[in-house]
Formats: structure tokens, sequence, C-alpha cells
């Protein structure tokens, strides 16, 4: 139970941080949908892949990173777990992960506590671990709470763990893999794709969460990219970035020697300098919703 009052106090405090942050530097505007920041006039997002081929080798640096890999389909090349009928014990519930044709499953415990299979939709991350995720009724997708430790077998790694080692984590508790604590669309999504509308339907209780690009996209920075290209295209561009929409780009991420957190040892938060606070501002610097019905 201490275990888990920390995490709770760590999430609210990094939530309050990023909230100061957020405000501080205008990253949530007034007006915006789901705390995300305005696009500029007439901005659209347009997918990564467009910015390819004018950014070749930001493209090939930003293929196999943290970033491309933040959440990827399931399949035979991005799946790092073992599924050879392998079984894993904790709580008193034995998980087994298995494959069924092309795809992968696993045999663990239901919202009813009863074991049931449960095939895998999507990875998430890649390094130092594996997560994964699993389609359920109603349009949500749940973390599973076993994941796998990708580091090197000499390092520790190679094995399946539970995320709460210490804990046993009933079917009706909310830490569950299945409960609203460990929901895709309500507490992962939105860092981890591009570009992301959860869409959800309090009437129904249900979700339509869409994006543009699965992962951490070069428009999940830099905002929707369609005037960028646009300016792009322009014939009578100078070259100069030093307009308002950047060369039509939502932020600027050009560097700066300022760029570090500093510590307050009075008030225990930090502070950043101008673009390490705006540069997160399209997708890390988000307060989390507060509507208490949104699950």
């Amino acid at each position: 139970m201490r275990a888990r009052l920390l995490v709770f106090a760590a999430v609210t405090l990094i939530a309050g941080l990023v909230l100061a942050i957020a405000v501080k530097w205008g990253a949530v505007k007034e007006g915006s949908k789901d705390g995300a920041p305005a696009a500029g006039p007439g901005a659209t997002y347009i997918g990564g892949q467009a910015c390819a081929s004018c950014h070749e080798v930001e493209h090939s640096r930003w293929m196999g990173s943290h970033h491309d890999l933040a959440m990827q389909v399931a399949d035979e090349g991005t799946v790092l777990g073992e599924f050879k009928n392998t079984t894993f014990a904790h709580g008193g519930v034995t998980s087994t992960f298995y494959r069924k044709d092309e795809n992968f499953y696993v045999r663990t415990d239901g919202p009813d506590g009863e074991l049931h299979d449960y095939q895998i939709t999507y990875t998430f991350g890649a390094e130092p671990l594996q997560q994964y995720v699993i389609e359920v009724p109603g349009g949500r997708y749940q973390a599973l709470g076993i994941a796998w430790d990708s580091r090197p077998k000499q390092e520790g790694g190679q094995r399946w763990f539970h995320l709460y080692p210490e804990e046993r984590i009933p079917h009706d508790d909310p830490l569950h893999w299945t409960g609203r604590n460990q929901n895709w669309n309500y507490m992962c999504a939105a860092c981890h794709s591009t570009n992301l509308e959860k869409n959800y339907d309090l009437e129904h209780d249900t979700y339509e969460t869409t994006w543009s690009d699965i992962d951490v996209s070069c428009e999940s920075c830099h905002g929707p990219g369609s005037e960028h290209v646009k300016w792009a295209k322009s014939k009578d561009r100078d070259g100069d970035s030093k307009d308002e929409m950047r060369d039509g780009l939502l932020v600027d991420l050009k560097p700066q020697d300022t760029n570090v957190w500093k510590l307050d040892p009075q008030k225990g938060t930090g502070d950043a300098g101008d673009a390490l606070g705006v540069s997160c501002g399209t997708r890390d610097v988000r307060p989390l919703p507060l509507a208490a019905a949104e699950h």
C-alpha cells in the first residue's frame, strides 16, 4: 500500500509541474481541444512521412529511436517478449504467453477475475522494457500489467516481470490491467502517438480514439505541418524563421545554451528555458483531463 501511495504522489507531483510549465510558457492555449495547443491558422496534420523527403537526415536519425518505437502494431518484427507458451506467476495468477497463427496472445485474469485469452494489439516502447496493449469492448485499449524486460540476459533482462512486483493487484482494483488507471485512451495515448484525439462518448461510455501517426512523430513536437509544407513550396520564401508561424511551424525548436532544467531547492520544483518549455508544449507539457466521467 505504501508503494502505491508513493506512485500516486509522484504522478500528482509530475502532473502539477506539467501544468505549471504549460501555463507559464503558453503551451496550453485557449480554445484548444483536450488541452492540446491550438494549431496555427489553417494548419493541419499531414503525417511524419511527408517530412522525410526534405529532412532525410533527421528522419533517418528518428527511425528506430524511442520516439519511433513508442507504439507499434504487434507483429513478428515488433514484439520482443517470449511467446512460447511461457508462463509467469504473480499474485496467485499464472499467465501464459503464446502464439496462434501469426498473432500473439496472453491468457490471464480478466475483469471478472477468471482466466481469459487476449490478443496483443500493440507494443509500447522497446528499451529497457516493452509493454503490451490489448483491445477490449467499448473502443478501449488496456495496458497489460506484465511487461518484458528487454535488457540483455547478463544484465538481468530477457524475462517477464510485473509492474507492481511487491503487490497483489486483484481484478477489481483500479490498478488492475483492465481498470481505468491502465486505460490506454485515457492515461497513455496522448504521449505515445501524434495528433491524438480521444473521442470519448460520455453518453455511451465508449471511445473512438484516432491519431495521424501511431508513434511520436515530427508533428508531436513541431505541431501540425501543413503550413510548413506550404511555406517550403512557396517561391517567395526568404528563409527568415522569425515570423510568428516559424516558417509555418507552430513551435520553434532551435537549440539554445539555456535549455537546462534548474531545480529550486526551496520549492522543490524545476524551471526551464523558453525553448524547453515550449518545445514539449505540443505533446509532453499537457495537463491531464480532469473530467471524472472520462475513464
